[in-house]
């Protein structure tokens, strides 16, 4: 996989998810904040299995293929669930939420650089 990619989607996560924990700590629920910053989010996670699905039709492949396509889905599916989630909890708990749903696309992406190999 691409590091630089692949840096550059955990950053985001990491301070798109933080950012919303924080902003559930205080309280606030900036609906606009959280939908752009889940949509940044997935369009990162979207970027980098797009590589890799190019980096596959080159010849490339990951160490085990099923594990790695699994978390690649999860990692797409992980935003989306995030937003859905946030919309429908009209508390503090749905930017918590949407937050930790950054922070597990994070951690997919850690995994998907592993599996890689």
């Amino acid at each position: 996989m691409n590091s630089a990619l692949t840096a550059v989607v955990i950053a985001i996560s990491v301070a798109v998810g933080l950012a919303m924990v924080v902003l559930a700590l205080l309280d606030r629920r900036p609906l606009t904040a959280v939908l752009g910053g889940l949509l940044l989010v997935e369009a990162a996670a979207l970027a980098q299995v797009l590589w890799a699905v190019v980096a596959v039709l080159r010849g490339q492949r990951p160490d085990s293929g099923v594990i790695f396509t699994g978390y690649a889905l999860a990692s797409l599916l992980v935003p989306p669930v995030g937003a859905v989630w946030a919309l429908a909890e009209k508390s503090r708990w749905g930017t918590a939420a949407a937050g930790i749903s950054c922070l597990v696309l994070a951690v997919a992406t850690v995994r998907l650089r592993q599996v890689w190999g």
